[in-house]
């Protein structure tokens, strides 16, 4: 069987799927998908990737992904591929092994500060040097990547749904690309925001807060929970969950995590400078002060903003306008509703920046019309008092 040859650019050459040579495996990291393993040969180790389902359609997809890109990772910073092979049935991929351990083991417990921030630094000079290349990871989390912590060395890893487009539209899927519990608000397609290299940084925030806390940012049950947490909600300082962490490394987190990509980090290499300062003041005091963020944080391109501009006497009408106490004591505005819709707005001012307001008016349309039915229904079914 041969993988798929796509012309252009640096797709696959004809590579024959084989069976890995034989010799110790150890299981890296597995998930209810992909089984991360070492293996052990003649005194070398090398990377396995191995999808968990025989034979699935598409599961080659994502494996054919990351080889495509195995001529411009660099072995310093990411997991080079080396060829797509079968192993047990099952399409893998076979890849360098840099050394250190995925992260996804370490996390779990909070860590301790200056470990933290070695590599932490080490994942921000790989994400950089990953956005140099045009590469946008679209899946960072702790599971795709290994550090080593005692030379504060990372590699970045799980290039299966990369994008060499450096600004592309996520458009609302049944289910958004990428980890749902580190997804950027703008993978979602909810935002009518485009994914390029800052969605990643917003990934990076949410491994930095469970490293400092060993929880992740948020608690979802479903979907479309975690979606409505990344796009809607804020976390919870990280100081709050574990005492003694300096606010400019909370403030770090934070704006990493910012829900609109205008608002955080520009570049990987703008919070690799304050993770280092970070690192200087505390090697040196024992502790790191507040300072400005983002001061060294230029971007190497133009990024066009993408909110909408010269519309907020109409948004502060439409606002003004469901924020006036209703006038009767029926009809289709009951105050807990409207306070409902009062919500709905502001929360979509401050997460997008932008209404579109024939879109949403259409909208609440619809739910003035649904809440009128169900006003209805309610007063059809209360029982008349004069009845008695």
């Amino acid at each position: 069987m041969k993988a798929s040859v796509k012309k252009g650019g640096c797709g696959p050459k004809a590579t024959r799927m084989h069976q890995p040579s034989g010799g110790k495996h150890d299981t890296q990291w597995e998930d209810d998908e992909w089984l991360v393993s070492r293996i052990y040969s003649s005194g070398d180790s090398r990377l396995l990737v191995r999808s968990r389902v025989v034979e699935r359609p598409g599961t080659l997809a994502p494996l054919e992904r990351a080889y495509e890109l195995r001529d411009v990772l660099d072995a310093d910073w990411a997991t080079r591929p080396l060829s797509l092979v079968k192993q047990h049935g099952s399409d893998a991929l076979l890849l360098d092994d840099p050394g250190g351990e995925v992260l996804t083991s370490l996390v779990g417990r909070p860590w301790e500060l200056r470990p933290f921030l070695r590599v932490a630094i080490g994942i921000a000079d790989a994400l950089r040097h990953l956005h140099e290349q045009g590469i946008v990871h679209k899946d960072v989390k702790p599971a795709h990547v290994l550090v080593d912590v005692g030379a504060g060395k990372a590699w970045l890893t799980g290039f299966g749904i990369a994008s060499r487009i450096p600004r592309e539209r996520q458009g609302p899927p049944e289910i958004a690309a990428g980890s749902l519990a580190c997804i950027a608000p703008e993978q979602t397609g909810r935002m009518n925001r485009s994914v390029d290299s800052r969605s990643d940084l917003y990934a990076f925030g949410v491994t930095l807060y469970q490293m400092l806390t060993g929880e992740l940012s948020f608690a979802a049950a479903d979907a479309m929970e975690w979606i409505h947490s990344h796009v809607a909600r804020g976390p919870k300082p990280a100081g709050e969950r574990v005492p003694g962490i300096p606010a400019a490394i909370e403030q770090i987190v934070l704006k990493l995590m910012s829900k609109t990509a205008e608002q955080h980090y520009r570049t990987a290499a703008g919070v690799e400078a304050d993770l280092r300062r970070c690192l200087t003041e505390l090697e040196a005091s024992g502790a790191t002060d507040p300072f400005p963020l983002a001061s060294q944080d230029v971007a190497d391109r133009l990024l066009v903003p993408e909110r909408l501009y010269g519309r907020e006497r109409d948004v502060a009408t439409l606002v003004a306008a469901f924020e006036r106490p209703p006038q009767a004591t029926t009809g289709i505005a009951a105050p807990v509703e409207q306070q409902d819709l009062v919500t709905a707005v502001k929360a979509s001012q401050a997460v997008s920046g932008e209404i579109v307001l024939e879109r949403l008016i259409e909208r609440l349309m619809v739910n003035a019309v649904e809440q009128a039915g169900a006003e209805g229904g309610r007063r059809q079914r209360a029982p008349d008092p004069r009845a008695r």
